[in-house]
């Protein structure tokens, strides 16, 4: 191993250890990992299959720390299911992160992936659907689930849901940058934008919101069509009735109670930070990237 690598190696793991969120007792640390190394055992009893009178889910997806949490207690709110087995900090599915986790690497392509990846990714999927959905109330109540990830892998659940529902949470690209919701470039960074990331995180940020945002729409727009919808983060806290009654009209439950599922929603003061920053961390952008915050309505 060469220097080169060596740094790298060294800023990975520095990066990794780094503590971006609000610390947790010894004891909630210990309960979160044996829980999630409990997923990867055997379940004891045998798996249902998901009953075909189920109606198809509806997805959160977006780059990391762009409003998922809050989109994801609104449809709570409004009746989905969205599972009970949950992290504490951010309401994500526990099950679906880790399939996640486990998977996006490799089916990150599909479907252009070998017959034998797709088995495995398929069994463990299933298995994983299974414990995310106990408790629901019913086996046709409205369900779904809110992992930030879930963006990268549109094609393999649109295989799996093809009346599948898709949220797109979105925010403006210079907050992005200076955000300490690093979670899935520390984990991905790498693989994805190649080995010397580190040395420029907020650039490093950028190009995943470009990646992750750009190849979802152009999937969307190509296949999904209706049974997409995109939210932005600053529409919603913005303008949270409006938002929101487009996004239970795009439900299919227009005369939901508005008032009440976007109770507490509003600009916390966190939207365009960017441009009170004095640390030079937001970069220069391309001209490329001011075309991508002009497509999805951010002024240049």
């Amino acid at each position: 191993m060469n220097g080169s690598q060596l740094r790298s190696s060294f800023e990975r793991i520095r990066l990794l250890l780094k503590i971006g969120r609000t610390p947790r007792s010894r004891l909630q640390q210990i309960a979160i990992w044996l829980d999630r190394l409990s997923l990867s055992l055997p379940i004891p009893w045998k798996v249902l299959p998901l009953d075909p009178s189920a109606p198809a889910p509806v997805v959160i997806g977006a780059t990391g720390g762009s409003g998922t949490r809050v989109m994801a207690e609104v449809l709570r709110k409004a009746g989905w299911f969205l599972g009970n087995r949950v992290h504490p900090d951010n309401e994500d599915s526990v099950p679906i992160g880790w399939f996640l986790t486990k998977w996006l690497k490799r089916l990150k392509d599909f479907p252009n992936v070998d017959s034998h990846t797709v088995a495995g990714a398929n069994r463990d999927f299933e298995r994983m659907l299974y414990l995310h959905r106990r408790g629901i109330s019913s086996p046709v109540a409205r369900w779904g689930w809110k992992n930030p990830r879930s963006l990268w892998l549109i094609p393999f659940l649109v295989h799996r849901f093809p009346e599948l529902k898709f949220i797109h949470m979105i925010r403006d690209a210079r907050d992005m940058m200076l955000s300490e919701n690093i979670y899935f470039l520390r984990q991905n960074g790498h693989w994805l934008l190649g080995p010397d990331w580190w040395r420029n995180p907020e650039a490093a940020q950028l190009e995943l919101w470009r990646i992750s945002n750009k190849r979802a729409v152009e999937f969307a727009q190509q296949y999904l069509k209706g049974r997409y919808h995109m939210v932005r983060y600053e529409d919603l806290c913005r303008k949270p009735a409006e938002t929101v009654s487009a996004v239970m009209t795009f439900l299919g439950s227009p005369n939901t109670d508005i008032g009440l599922v976007i109770e507490g929603i509003c600009d916390r003061g966190n939207i365009g930070r960017w441009r009170l920053d004095k640390t030079g961390k937001v970069v220069d952008l391309t001209l490329g990237a001011r075309a991508d915050l002009q497509r999805f309505g951010y002024e240049t």
